[in-house]
């Protein structure tokens, strides 16, 4: 018997027992947690923290906990006389609330009888379509909250209750809009470009100007995150941008580094959430927000006659506190503010949850080549 079907043999045979629910959501549960530690992106750039109840507060809006987040207080220092006085301040220290939800995996069903009859580990199982699948969801709060970060201070900037139109048109009009916490890259904004959803190669320069936009403001640009399509642009840099010696690496085993300008960058290939085009740039941690997980993943599974049943789900807090830590640049000329001035929003926002992991395969089509049928 292959390990496989011996490990999904042993995990229906232990459901019969109390004990032996126990310990496979104990290992399940193990499992899941060091897996989504890997592959989150928003957890490369806000590290989570584990709390417990005794660690958050009561909302007095509705009923669930909340983590209160303190913010340090202004201050400042001034020249004076001997004989001067400095300005009285009455200290108040600012504060933030951030609210736990739940994000959850499918419940998962198979019949005692079938599960025996896959060569696939039941572990796999978990690993593929619980842990992807709460890690994605993970990255797409996480997009959201930092776009709407942007977009507040992008409309703040312009004096406006909302971000302005931003694409070519705009840009090259006779009164642009100011890009504060937005720019578009220096291809897209050509004059001539045309406002389309057309995504134009990632330059050096764009890097740069977006590094500016943070470091302008008394604050320091640390990590870019970005699609891996963006990245692949980097490896079509020239000498001009890389010199001889990188070049020439480049061409050989492309760009190997962990830093690029000096700034440490975060690559992912979900580019259903991060989508094609749009590239971050963030603060450390400490200057930009939080993360918390409350009493860590939890695992449920059980067995009710033959039909075999698990879920994994995990209870977290995300807030981005200070929103003058984050910076966006747009490679692509159309407008991707709430205005939807070319009605192609959809291209550069998150995907719907329904619709975030496409199926690659067509197997369930009957795409597979050769194909045996039986009759």
């Amino acid at each position: 018997m292959s390990s496989a079907r011996a490990l999904n043999q042993v995990f229906s045979q232990r459901l019969g027992s109390a004990e032996g629910k126990e310990k496979i959501a104990e290992y399940a549960g193990a499992y899941i947690r060091d897996r989504l530690r890997e592959v989150s992106y928003a957890r490369q750039i806000i590290p989570p923290q584990n709390v417990t109840r005794s660690d958050c507060q009561r909302s007095i809006h509705h009923d669930t906990l909340t983590k209160i987040i303190d913010v340090e207080p202004e201050s400042r220092a001034m020249p004076l006389t001997f004989r001067g006085q400095p300005t009285a301040r009455f200290i108040r220290g600012p504060r933030a609330e951030a609210a736990f939800f739940t994000i959850s995996s499918e419940k998962f069903e198979k019949t005692e009888q079938e599960l025996l009859a896959y060569e696939m580990p039941i572990t796999k199982v978990i690993e593929d379509n619980s842990v992807k699948d709460i890690q994605e969801i993970e990255d797409r709060e996480f997009t959201i909250h930092i776009e709407a970060a942007v977009q507040a201070l992008q409309a703040e900037a312009n004096g406006v209750a909302a971000a302005p139109v931003l694409n070519n048109a705009a840009l090259n009009g006779g009164t642009p809009p100011v890009e504060f916490s937005v720019r578009k890259g220096e291809i897209a904004r050509a004059a001539g470009t045309a406002d389309d959803a057309t995504v134009h190669p990632l330059q050096r320069t764009d890097l740069v100007e977006l590094f500016k936009m943070l470091d302008g403001n008394r604050l320091r640009a640390e990590r870019v995150l970005m699609t891996e399509t963006e990245f692949d642009d980097i490896n079509q840099w020239t000498v001009e941008d890389f010199g001889d010696k990188l070049q020439s690496e480049t061409t050989v085993d492309g760009y190997k580094y962990s830093t690029l300008l000096g700034r440490a960058f975060v690559r992912t290939i979900k580019t259903d959430i991060l989508r094609r085009g749009n590239v971050y740039v963030f603060t450390r941690p400490e200057f930009f927000g939080v993360f918390y997980i409350l009493n860590q993943v939890k695992f449920y599974v059980d067995k009710v006659a033959n039909m075999i049943t698990w879920q994994s789900w995990e209870d977290i807090a995300m807030s981005v506190v200070n929103i003058a830590s984050v910076r966006k640049l747009e490679l692509y000329a159309a407008d991707a503010t709430a205005n939807d001035n070319e009605s192609l929003l959809s291209n550069f926002v998150p995907k719907a949850v329904e619709d975030l992991g496409a199926v690659n395969n067509r197997v369930d089509k009957g795409w597979v080549f050769p194909q045996v049928k039986s009759f």
